[in-house]
């Protein structure tokens, strides 16, 4: 009887992993497109998960996540940017230049 639980932990566990690589590849992507559409260097193929939580999304429970990346402009700063990940698309863009910040935000 116990196997059962067992199983489903597994089945959870693998799902939940799947689910997140697919989060991470779609942002590295966006965060890719964006930036070169500004003009910009997207640095180091570098996107960090900073937050991850629960949220209702038109009445479903959906992951909620925010990443952290880097990227630079003609000069040799580095700058950082955020991107919010809610469900299954990429709700908003933040970048943080010289003191300003740039929110973009996704209606998908």
């Amino acid at each position: 009887m116990t196997e059962i639980p067992i199983l489903f932990f597994f089945v959870a566990l693998a799902y939940f992993w799947y689910n997140q690589m697919q989060a991470l590849d779609h942002v590295r992507a966006t965060g890719k497109h964006i930036t070169k559409q500004k003009q910009w260097v997207f640095l180091d193929d570098s996107i960090v998960q900073k937050k991850l939580t629960i949220k209702p999304k038109a009445g479903k429970l959906c992951f909620y996540r925010e990443f952290e990346f880097e990227f630079s402009d003609t000069s040799a700063k580095r700058y950082h940017g955020t991107i919010t990940h809610h469900g299954q698309k990429t709700t908003e863009i933040q970048y943080f230049i010289a003191d300003s910040i740039e929110s973009i935000k996704l209606n998908h």
